[in-house]
């Protein structure tokens, strides 16, 4: 026993010296889950962070520099707009209030760049990411909220989905699926019970998460999947026709509840061929989950795969849109449609559609922008040559985005931006674009007015930022003057 005491002693000096550096972040993919990690606690060498920028969410930057930190890591494939869930499982009575954040900025022992940071009182504690870069290296940290003392927690859930279209949070922005390609989304991303959630079928919604498709018979058929329960409940589903305003449940569609882990299949009858339909995905008693559904039959094809719709006001008196389709079948034309009110729309461009293509098409249209004073709601209507259409997320553009949307310093010396959000509500992440419109940076703004970006590593020369919403998109031009 004494030998053993000894050589403890021995390695005390040399911990209280280490710092954590990038290099010794656990890598981890999609799955990853822990046993129990301890770590060293006061006077231990686990990992402690000399900064971190905590200013993207409610931890503090004391949870990652004054506590142990334990690191992870996760690189993104080729195409940007993943998401990911990190989930962990901790008791708060025992081992206090834990901290997550996530950054692509590290260097060091110093985090920069925070995309999401979180801390609860809850035994399970998760941190969404969406709408990430392609090709990029996202730091995952877990610390302590209050105090210094040592960690202990199971990481639950790492489920990274790559489907670029996010559920959306209410009926009225649901997203197409159709039988082309299965859809993945979850219910763990700032998502919480719509108003406007119909009361049917004995459930109780917390965080529901919407979809529709178009029926092309009167028979359908969805298989789906629940997994990655952070409390091992599952999903309550139903379908719903009519409109967004007056939804009626449709016979049979509910499903309360589809558990963890669990695979079936949905088999609706009666339905009107050309009419939308609505799928609501709600948590059981809140459970966070991830689910894909495949369309199997009477589901239409839709024409195109519609990617990257952009509104944004130049400074010559005109509204720029641009929109890419990553493929495209049987697709006739897009007409571009426009509304003061956003309800009411009508055409004002139709544009012809490549046809059959698996490629990357771009296109670009152009409409003279309204008084500054007043919102602008376009949409696209994507239709194939048989005559059958869906309508794109809608876009807005408020003129008067000089006070709503602030970048400074303008120039900036040393890539170190600053940006002010008047709405931040309306905007759920940031970008970076050459004048080419390519996409070099892209960080989540978590809905927060204040957001520090840092261009560091990009050359001298001029850029575009854009705010970027469900509704609109702000754009401003910078320059980076070394």
């Amino acid at each position: 026993m004494k030998n053993l005491i000894f050589l403890s002693l021995l390695i005390l000096p040399i911990s209280l010296s280490a710092q954590y550096s990038c290099a010794s972040a656990v890598e981890i993919t999609d799955g990853y889950s822990s046993g129990t990690v301890v770590t060293s606690g006061t006077g231990g060498y686990q990992d402690w962070v000399s900064s971190a920028d905590a200013s993207c969410g409610s931890a503090s930057s004391s949870a990652f520099t004054s506590s142990d930190v334990y690191m992870y890591s996760y690189t993104t494939g080729s195409s940007s707009g993943e998401s990911f869930y990190f989930t962990i499982e901790c008791n708060y009575s025992l081992d206090d209030e834990h901290a997550i954040g996530v950054w692509t900025g590290c260097s060091g022992s110093s985090l920069t760049s925070c995309v999401v940071n979180t801390y609860e009182f809850k035994n399970v504690l998760g941190v969404c990411t969406q709408n990430l870069a392609a090709n990029t290296t996202y730091y995952i940290g877990v610390g302590k909220q209050y105090g210094s003392d040592y960690l202990k927690y199971k990481v639950i859930d790492f489920t990274v989905e790559k489907s670029t279209t996010i559920p959306a949070n209410t009926c009225s922005l649901s997203n197409a699926i159709d039988v082309a390609e299965p859809y993945s989304g979850s219910t763990r991303c700032n998502y919480s019970a719509w108003s406007g959630s119909p009361s049917v079928c004995g459930m109780s919604i917390e965080n529901d998460s919407w979809m529709k498709f178009t029926a092309a018979a009167s028979d359908v058929v969805i298989e789906y999947s629940v997994g990655g329960c952070s409390r091992n409940y599952g999903v309550q589903l139903s379908v719903f026709s009519g409109s967004c305003g007056s939804l009626s449940v449709i016979s049979g569609s509910c499903i309360n509840y589809a558990s963890n882990n669990s695979t079936g299949s949905w088999n609706f009858s009666g339905l009107v061929p050309g009419n939308t339909y609505y799928i609501r995905t709600d948590g059981y008693a809140g459970d966070l989950c991830s689910y894909s559904f495949s369309p199997i039959s009477g589901v239409v094809i839709l024409p195109i795969e519609l990617t990257d719709f952009q509104a944004v006001a130049t400074q010559n008196g005109y509204n720029r849109l641009s929109w890419n389709t990553q493929s495209e079948n049987n697709s006739d034309y897009i007409e571009l449609e426009k509304s003061l009110d956003g309800t009411t729309f009508s055409p004002i461009q139709r544009i012809s559609a490549a046809g059959n293509s698996s490629q990357t098409n771009s296109y670009l249209a152009y409409d003279a922008s309204e008084d500054a004073s007043n919102t602008v709601y376009y949409r696209l209507k994507l239709v194939d040559l048989n005559g059958t259409y869906f309508y794109s997320p809608i876009r807005a553009i408020n003129g008067s985005s000089e006070k709503a949307f602030k970048i400074y310093p303008n120039p900036t010396t040393d890539g170190l931006l600053n940006i002010d959000l008047q709405d931040p509500g309306s905007f759920d992440h940031l970008e970076v674009r050459d004048l080419q419109g390519r996409l070099l940076f892209q960080q989540s703004t978590h809905f927060s007015a204040t957001q520090k970006m840092d261009l560091s590593e990009l050359p001298r020369g001029m850029y575009l930022l854009l705010a970027v919403g469900t509704f609109k998109t702000l754009e401003k031009r910078f320059s980076i003057d070394r």
